[in-house]
Order: C-alpha cells, then structure tokens, then sequence
C-alpha cells in the first residue's frame, strides 16, 4: 500500500455555509404567506388595501362625475339635453378616446375586469401601472362623455391595481399576490355600489373562482374597509330608495317565469354580439372603433337619452314603477344596442351597471303587465324591476350569488329573494343551456384569445408559493473541492449540493458524495490507497443521480414551477430571492432552495 505523501499545499477555505440561517422577520412573514400560514398578516394587509382600494375608487367617482355639472343641470340628467348635443357628447368624447388610445403603446390598452382576469389567470396577478392610470383616466372620460358603459368595471381594474401595487413593493410572494388582488376587487365593488357582502361573494365568485376560508377572511375585510370609506365620502344611504314590496299571490309566478326566459335570452344576445365584436379590436385602430361606437350611442341617444351615461335615474324609475312599458321596452332595445357596441369595440367601462338596467326595465314591464292582467292584488312594478336586475345580472355575469346579495344590499328589500332565486335560476339555464353561453368575461377573454377558466389543478397550485414546498437543506458548493472540504459539507447535512458548471446548474445528492469518500481508492493495481488531501474532487463526474437546474424567483407559485419545468426541460429548480422570471439566476449564497417535479405532484394529490 502507498503511504500518504505529505503536501505542503495551502490551507483550504472553509467549506460554503448551508443555508438554512435565521431569516429575518420580514423574510419569515414572506415565507409564511408563500406557506398560507400567516393568515392574520393577510388579514391585515387586506385592511390596508380595502382602504386604498376605497380611496381611489372614491377619485375615480369624483372625477367621473364632478366636470358634469358643467352642462348637466343634475347628476346623469342626460335628458335635459338638446338633441344635437346628445349625439356630439358621446361621438366627441368617443373620438378623444380614440386619440388617447392611439398615443399609448398597444400593451397599456388593456384595461376593465377582462385586464384583471388576464392578468390573474396569465401573469398571476401582477397589474402593470401604466394601464392602471389609462384607466383611471379614460374610464372618467368614457363616463362624462355619456357612453352607454358601467363604472364598476374601472373600478373593479383600479381596486385590484391597488392590491396588487401594495403586494409588489412588499415584495410579497404571488400566491398572496392573488389572494390581495381579489381584496382590491372585492372593496371596489363595495366602494362603487356600497354593496360589502356582493363585493365579497363577486370577488370569489367571479375572480378567484373559489371557496376558501383562507381566502374569505381577507377579502371580507377589505370590502368592509372600501365600503367604510365610500361611505365617509358619500353617505350610509342605500343606492336606492324604493317602497318595500312583495309578492301577492303565487299566480304572479307564472309572469316572472316569462319574464326570466326573456333576460335569459336577452343575456345570452349580448354575450353572442361579443364573440363577433371583440376579434374587432385586434383587427382595427382605436379611433375607428371608438368612433363607431359613439355615433350609434350619439344617434340612439336622440330618440332615447335614458341610456346615456349609467343611467341610475333611469334605474330607480323603472324601480318605482314611473316608465310605461312602451317606453321601458325601448330602453331595453337602445341599451342592449349600445352597450354592446361600447363594451364590444373597446370603449373603457363595465357591463354589471347596464346590465341592472336591462334587467330593470324588462322586469317593470312584467310587473305593469302582471297589473293589467291580474288586477290590483299583485307586486308593484318595483319588485319585479329588483327581480329582474337580480336575474340579469345573474345570467350575463354567470354569478348567481353575487347578483342576488347585490340586488339585496342596492334596495334593502329582503321580498326579493324568493322570487328572485327563481328567475335567476331560470334565467341561468336559459342562457348557458339554451344558447350554450357562458358568463360574459369568460366568453370575452375567449374571444380575444386570452386564457379562460383556469382548471382546478392549475387554481390548487397558484395558492402556494414554492418557498412553502421547497427543499430548503441546499448548499451551493464549487465544482472541485479536497476531500477536507467534502467532509465539511457532509457534516452539515445538507440534502443535495448546488454546483454551477460548464453546462448550467446542477444538483448532486449529499449522499453521493458521501458514498464517493467511504469508498478506498484503488491503484491501477486494484490495491487500496489512502486519498492525498491535495487531490480535488469534481463534483460533476461522481457517479450517483445528477439534476439539471434551471433559476426560479421564490415568489413565484408551484403552478410557475410546473410551468417552468415544462418549458425549459429541467429535472429541477433552485430558488433564489432576487431572481425574476425569464433573468437567468446565478448560483450564490442567494439560493434558498430547490423544488422537485415529486414536490408539485405530493402537493396537489394530498
């Protein structure tokens, strides 16, 4: 046997350190939202943003509405005006959106609760600035200028904006990212209608697409807060003030089951003209949409000036029974019209406000009808415009729940929800059986080639940050180490050494190398001979199970990570808290992890 030769080589560096030192606390309240273990932090957080979310929803309405008492004598009172200036208004203001639409780049047009879905479902939550402000300002403009829009649908972009403004220069994990951006939306609905529990049941109903109470606490109190503040702004007054009412006789019935089967027709119409309209968007300039759009508003707008603006005085006329049904029909036809053209061409506004005054004035007309045929012994008109915004707003939405605790809140009339349930139900299945439609957003985000409905799986691996499943017993270690230096990094105990190499990233299990150190070396006579101290150890030639890592950011979700994996072809991911997606990582003391395909897969089948 060989004797050991002695080496008069250097003293060898300590070997790297194992990361698994005592995070700092904000690095530990970061690691348990990604681990959805710090649910009184997201409580909090979500206080906090249903208070951004309220003051900025309150702006928007300010600047919305405020400019208009320079040539409306009241609040929405488009009727006042002459003929002449109910077309130029809305053509006039269409045309000045088109060239703000025009200037922008095309990435920062996207704005409205279709931009929250995308971004959500596509980017996880992350909402760029920029389309934020367009919206806040061009949603204020599109509602001045009387286009046929709601204002909940910049109020629902500019509430999750908030949320996810806050999550970023927190740095927070994106699972929790998610979750702060439903807050958002569910206190800009509170905000917008003074409706906390709608904003709640829409926020999970339409937007997160989920259940939880994990996800329930925080979004609660955040429309609590958003509403708290709207209501400071505005007052604790329902949105409307109509008589109680109800039912007479169960032989009224029959009129709401006709009345439903027409909402559900009439929705499943305006969800159909957006399928042919929104592939518009992608094929012409702003302006030339825009301005389409504003002429046909500004020419119904002659003959019907009901449907300029949001047209909430119109609303509480068809609740309190003061239209005819000629008139009332007519609104419905120039609205659905109008609206559809809006919305379908790209003007900057929501669906939910036009949508409540569909449903009302269909719902009047029955209840006028429901007079004339049953006698005195019925509903007033005002309950059957309540149904029928409930069962509108049911069918295009495709959110059952939200619209009925909406019409609940807006009115305080608690006589609406049996009848109510049963046209919803109704009207639902007329629309999604009958003409196989589904609810507006997804229909629209379909349309314009965008993701839908995401799948379960994918919704069960965006709730947890890989910094919450991740191998965290890691040590990055250099290619070639003394036998001195393996034996550090043995007693350390880490689970796989981290190596950078020639090509890329690799991953080596600690055991291996310790498999590699027990066994003798043998000459090239097959005798055994102590290892000299001097002589170096490649990592990367061991024989044992070696992974090919690619960089990952730890705020980033385990549905990123399958993705991710999918994408580049890598055994494995090392997570480091300063990488970005799609910047390459470098391998440094940053890492604080890996996540293995086994990791995703044991997640997701518990």
């Amino acid at each position: 046997m060989r004797r050991r030769t002695q080496s008069n080589a250097p003293a060898t560096p300590p070997a790297p350190p194992l990361l698994t030192r005592r995070p700092r606390l904000l690095d530990r309240l970061q690691l348990d939202l990604s681990a959805q273990k710090a649910l009184s932090l997201l409580v909090l957080l979500a206080l906090v943003i249903g208070i951004c979310a309220g003051l900025v929803v309150i702006g928007f309405r300010q600047l919305s509405e405020g400019p208009a008492i320079l040539y409306l004598p009241q609040l929405e009172d488009f009727e006042s005006l002459p003929p002449l200036w109910r077309f130029l208004l809305p053509f006039g203001g269409a045309l000045l959106l088109g060239l703000i639409f025009h200037w922008v780049t095309p990435s920062v047009r996207s704005v409205g609760v279709l931009h929250v879905l995308d971004r959500l479902h596509s980017h996880q939550g992350r909402m760029p600035l920029k389309n934020a402000v367009l919206q806040f300002f061009a949603g204020s403009l599109a509602l001045l200028s009387g286009q046929s829009i709601g204002r909940e649908g910049p109020s629902v972009h500019l509430g999750a904006a908030s949320g996810s403004w806050v999550a970023h220069r927190l740095r927070l994990p994106n699972n929790a990212l998610r979750t702060l951006l439903a807050c958002g939306v569910a206190a800009a609905i509170a905000a917008s209608f003074n409706t906390p529990l709608a904003g709640v049941i829409f926020a999970m109903e339409v937007v997160m697409l989920e259940y939880t109470v994990a996800g329930f606490l925080p979004v609660m109190i955040a429309a609590v807060s958003g509403s708290a503040a709207t209501r400071l702004a505005f007052g604790h007054q329902a949105a409307f003030s109509v008589p109680a009412s109800q039912l007479q006789s169960l032989a009224e019935l029959p009129i709401l089951f006709v009345c439903a089967l027409v909402v559900g027709a009439l929705a499943a119409l305006f969800i159909l003209s957006q399928r042919h309209l929104l592939p518009l968007q992608l094929r012409f300039h702003p302006l030339l949409r825009f301005a389409l759009a504003g002429a046909a508003t500004g020419t119904l707008a002659v003959w019907v000036p009901e449907i300029l603006g949001t047209g909430y005085d119109t609303l509480e006329m068809a609740m309190l029974g003061q239209l005819g049904i000629a008139t009332l029909s007519t609104i419905v036809l120039a609205k659905l019209v109008a609206t559809a053209l809006a919305t379908g061409l790209g003007i900057p506004g929501g669906v939910i406000g036009p949508s409540l005054i569909l449903g009302a004035c269909i719902g009047g007309a029955a209840g006028h009808l429901a007079n004339l045929w049953l006698g005195a012994a019925t509903a007033s008109p005002g309950l059957y415009a309540m149904v029928g915004m409930a069962a509108m707003m049911a069918a295009l939405l495709n959110a059952p729940l939200a619209a009925l605790l909406a019409i609940l809140e807006l009115t305080y009339n608690p006589n609406v929800l049996f009848p109510g349930m049963m046209t919803i139900v109704v009207a639902c299945l007329v629309s999604r059986q009958l003409f196989s439609t589904q609810g507006i957003y997804q229909e629209s985000l379909r349309a314009l080639g965008k993701a839908g409905t995401p799948s379960w799986r994918a919704q069960m691996l965006s709730r947890v940050g890989v910094a919450g499943a991740m191998e965290r017993a890691v040590t990055v270690a250099p290619q070639l180490l003394d036998p001195a230096q393996a034996q550090r990094l043995i007693e350390q105990q880490p689970a796989w050494l981290l190596v950078e190499g020639e090509n890329g990233a690799q991953a080596l299990r600690t055991a291996d190398l310790a498999n590699f150190l027990q066994r003798p070396k043998k000459d090239v006579d097959g005798e055994q001979e102590e290892r000299d101290d001097s002589e170096k150890i490649d990592l990367l030639r061991l024989p044992g199970e070696r992974l090919q890592l690619a960089p990952l950011s730890w705020r980033a979700t385990l549905l990123e990570a399958h993705q991710e994996l999918e994408q580049r072809g890598a055994d494995a991911l090392y997570i480091g808290r300063d990488y970005d997606q799609g910047n390459p990582g470098v391998l440094n003391s940053d890492v604080a992890g890996i996540i293995l395909p086994q990791h995703i897969e044991h997640y997701y089948r518990q």
